[in-house]
């Protein structure tokens, strides 16, 4: 396995210059030095850009328009070299041991494809509260953040195996990221934003590759670094993912009876919020009904490539807290 010299570290620049001087300078003081930083930028329209390619060290990738998080990931990626790639937002900053230890769990397992460490929320009044510690599977196929906005005193302190990690911050493994890609894209790029993650998370989870959550690789997420929050663009883009996913994912047996109902009852919730805050975010579902057959071509794929069968994917699921879940929607 490979040592520290061999990170890369994948930002995606949108307008970013209120946040890009803290994320550089916590990955620059890392105690575990990274050998790459690829910034690729979004069509920035407020200097950042210009910012990134005048610090040493920094490769900048632009693109002419906004092409969305999934892409931008996907250019810096194959931009870099290293066998190891440590995705982080804008918005978080990294405290100085965050990549020593993420690096040091990925070397326990061949088998391990990504590494999250222990977010949390930053903002004066909830600074000892969590953003995530990994990725939690409901039967619904809703997944959700573990701990997300609960107090993090004395909580999930101890590493163990996640269904999956927030690419927020988290480490992937090349081998992982390029076995699970289709078509070229490690990402899917019709998410454009949101959800792409938990896309990943299943299909390398499909494919045999393990996840872990290590506590001791810490770091702070403010969320929202792009101002967007609850905006019809995000709804739009959440309606559509949350469906594609679901049909790109779900194990067979989920494609009938209470599962898909439970699946269908999400997706019609958060519709009609949406719909409520922001008329226009209806555009999801026409998005998803373009998708519709290239979804079902995905499906195929990832289905035909399984290494593992149903009960695999099965044991990561818990009961969908469906009490939460809508104060969760409610409040955007």
């Amino acid at each position: 396995m490979t040592g520290g010299g061999q990170v890369a570290v994948v930002l995606v620049n949108w307008n970013g210059g209120h946040d890009c001087e803290r994320v550089l300078a916590s990955i620059r003081s890392q105690t575990l030095p990274v050998a790459e930083v690829v910034v690729v930028d979004n069509a920035s329209q407020d200097g950042s850009c210009q910012w990134f390619e005048r610090q040493p060290g920094v490769l900048v990738i632009r693109n002419p328009r906004n092409r969305g998080f999934a892409v931008a990931v996907n250019q810096g990626i194959s931009a870099t070299d290293a066998d190891l790639v440590l995705l982080c937002n804008l918005d978080v900053v990294l405290d100085p041991g965050f990549v020593a230890a993420l690096v040091a769990r990925m070397q326990t397992g061949p088998d391990i494809g990504s590494v999250g460490g222990r977010l949390r929320r930053e903002g004066p009044d909830n600074a000892s509260d969590l953003d995530s510690t990994g990725h939690v599977l409901h039967r619904s196929g809703w997944v959700s953040n573990r701990g997300h906005g609960e107090s993090g005193s004395g909580r999930y302190l101890d590493a163990e195996e996640v269904f999956g990690v927030s690419a927020a911050a988290a480490l992937y493994r090349r081998s992982m990221l390029l076995d699970v890609a289709i078509g070229g894209e490690i990402f899917c790029e019709r998410f454009f934003a949101y959800l792409e993650d938990v896309d990943l998370d299943w299909r390398a989870r499909w494919r045999g590759w393990r996840s872990y959550y290590e506590p001791s690789a810490t770091a702070s997420h403010r969320r929202g670094g792009t101002g967007l929050h609850a905006t019809a663009m995000i709804e739009r883009h959440v309606l559509a993912n949350r469906i594609s996913l679901y049909c790109r994912n779900a194990p067979p047996s989920w494609l009938r009876g209470r599962p898909l109902l439970g699946a269908a009852s999400l997706i019609l919730l958060r519709a009609g919020l949406a719909l409520g805050r922001h008329p226009s975010s209806w555009l999801g579902l026409v998005d998803a009904g373009r998708w519709w057959r290239r979804s079902l071509r995905d499906r195929r794929t990832i289905m035909d490539g399984r290494r593992v069968a149903d009960p695999a994917i099965e044991k990561w699921a818990q009961p969908t807290p469906w009490r939460r879940l809508l104060g969760a929607h409610v409040r955007g």
